[in-house]
């Protein structure tokens, strides 16, 4: 414990005269204010350092000129062998908001640069600024994210068509796919330069439908963003609205009951057993192999109906509460999520045992969409698609929450960085999830029929503190689910920023998609990451 601190005591005295204050938030997260000037040099000290591997976890800006204070950049940083939490924060000026940027170090946060350049006007110097979020046909100079912006504003567009970076060159041809797809899934346009079959460069554009969902947040009541939190994306539901209630109670200093932990732990497992048959259902489907694809979708719809038993919501929206849950669930829930576990666990162990005996199946996945671990470190990927390249990053190891401390089981890490180990990692976490579940299943019925009863509504939360910022982080399925939070007056939602695990990982599908796959790997590439469109146009 003495080496944590150490941490944060040697990087004050690096930033020196430089350091304008520092914050401690809690046991485990410190804040350094930083003059801008200087921001470059402190995220190099945390690159190189030679203390304990840092890595970046998010990236975000408020505009907060309102209150005298221009605007502001939070960069989180995650030291996972300390379980230590770390931010450097800078204060721009009102006319001229820009600062050093840090994505010529740090690759994984030119998006996150790139959004708050298109979404606040803030300019991250020394980097590629191109539209993101917004498009080429919206108006320059014109940035929804500043509070003065009006949210119901409707913009007129310009007729500027998005072109996209591709090699011009004899025998080279564009596949475009999308924006508009076949299936349900929302709007994101593909676009593959290719030789006959060979793919030489991919690259995706998206955000066609993004909500603005965190400026929808903007002056609303903690329970009103709680539920707007659990809409970000139907995949996530559960993940999202448990990381929204932890950056609301490290506020509040609020430590739910051990049941309730109980139950979150649970409905998280639940919901990552869900998302990777849903993953596995369309590996399956993209890979020729129509009877894994059916049966991985008839047992995922076991474990939604298991879902809607034990909370009463197929996507276990509408049960957490800030440091509690809006109902009670009795015992016999457990016994019957308990059943239905175990048949789920027989029918998957039987599927899987079919499809990894099809050798024309795994001739389709093995050596598909190889991502290197270098390349995943540098990109900051998360989640299993992390996992598939040799990189054991786990939220739930790394920051531990709810009962993983005591429940958690590390999942073994592949090296190949294929599609073959992006699905065998997912195989893996079911029977992990699984062997959880009943875990926690079986010592709650036993405390039940002890008498364990306890009042899990839980609403009173005081005045919270005021421009404090604080985090919620939780592994969903695909991988590191971030809630930044900050309130103000009236407990009011100041400012709150959510960063999905697809957000991270779609410039490493795109990596993927390239090098030696030909055009019909494209959708297996894509659909081993299987990343979400509503968890980036939030």
């Amino acid at each position: 414990m003495q080496v944590m601190h150490n941490f944060p005591e040697t990087l004050a005295q690096y930033l020196d005269k430089h350091l304008k204050e520092r914050t401690q938030l809690g046991p485990n997260h410190y804040v350094f204010h930083l003059e801008p000037s200087f921001l470059m040099e402190a995220a190099s000290w945390l690159y190189h350092n030679k203390i304990s591997p840092v890595r970046l976890v998010t990236l975000t800006a408020m505009d907060n000129r309102e209150n005298q204070h221009g605007f502001q950049v939070y960069i989180l940083f995650l030291v996972p062998k300390l379980q230590l939490l770390l931010t450097l924060m800078v204060e721009l000026p009102t006319e001229k908001p820009e600062y050093p940027a840090i994505s010529p170090l740090y690759k994984a946060a030119e998006w996150m640069e790139r959004e708050i350049h298109d979404l606040f006007g803030i300019v991250p110097k020394g980097m590629s600024l191109l539209p993101l979020v917004l498009h080429r046909d919206w108006p320059r100079n014109l940035y929804p994210f500043r509070r003065d912006f009006p949210i119901n504003h409707i913009q007129n567009m310009a007729e500027i068509p998005h072109v996209f970076d591709m090699p011009d060159a004899e025998g080279i041809h564009q596949v475009a796919v999308g924006p508009i797809h076949a299936g349900i899934i929302e709007p994101g346009h593909m676009r593959f330069a290719v030789t006959g079959e060979q793919i030489h460069q991919f690259d995706a554009q998206l955000f066609y439908t993004h909500k603005g969902i965190e400026k929808m947040a903007e002056g609303k009541e903690i329970l009103d963003v709680l539920q707007l939190a659990e809409h970000v994306c139907g995949m996530c539901s559960y993940a999202h609205s448990v990381a929204f209630c932890q950056s609301v109670e490290a506020l509040a200093q609020i430590s739910p009951p051990e049941r309730v932990l109980k139950i979150r732990t649970i409905g998280l497992e639940l919901e990552r057993i869900s998302s990777h048959l849903a993953d596995l259902t369309a590996i399956c489907a993209a890979g020729g192999l129509g009877y894994g694809s059916a049966q991985m979708a008839y047992i995922r719809e076991k474990m939604m109906q298991t879902n809607h038993l034990f909370t009463g919501h197929r996507f276990l929206r509408n049960l957490n509460t800030i440091g509690g849950l809006k109902r009670y669930i009795a015992e016999n829930a457990f016994i019957q999520v308990q059943k239905n576990i175990q048949q789920v666990k027989i029918l998957f162990r039987e599927i899987v045992d079919i499809i990894l005996k099809s050798d024309s199946f795994l001739d389709r996945l093995e050596g598909s969409g190889k991502l290197s671990t270098q390349q995943a470190l540098e990109l900051g990927i998360v989640g299993p698609a992390a996992r598939a390249c040799g990189i054991n990053r786990d939220i739930r190891q790394e920051l531990p929450y709810a009962l993983y401390p005591k429940f958690f089981e590390e999942i073994p890490a592949y090296h190949e960085g294929d599609v073959f180990t992006r699905a065998k990692v997912r195989i893996d976490e079911v029977f992990t999830s699984i062997t959880m579940i009943e875990e926690l299943l079986e010592t709650q019925i036993i405390l039940d029929r002890m008498g364990e009863k306890p009042i899990e509504l839980k609403l009173d939360i005081g005045k919270l503190p005021l421009y404090q910022p604080s985090v919620g982080i939780v592994e969903s399925a695909k991988g590191e689910l971030v809630h930044w939070l900050m309130i103000g007056p009236r407990n009011k939602v100041f400012r709150w920023h959510v960063q999905s695990a697809s957000f991270m990982n779609w410039r490493g599908m795109i990596q993927a998609t390239m090098g030696d796959n030909i055009v019909p790997d494209a959708p297996l590439v894509n659909k081993s990451f299987n990343l979400c469109y509503a968890c980036v146009d939030r």
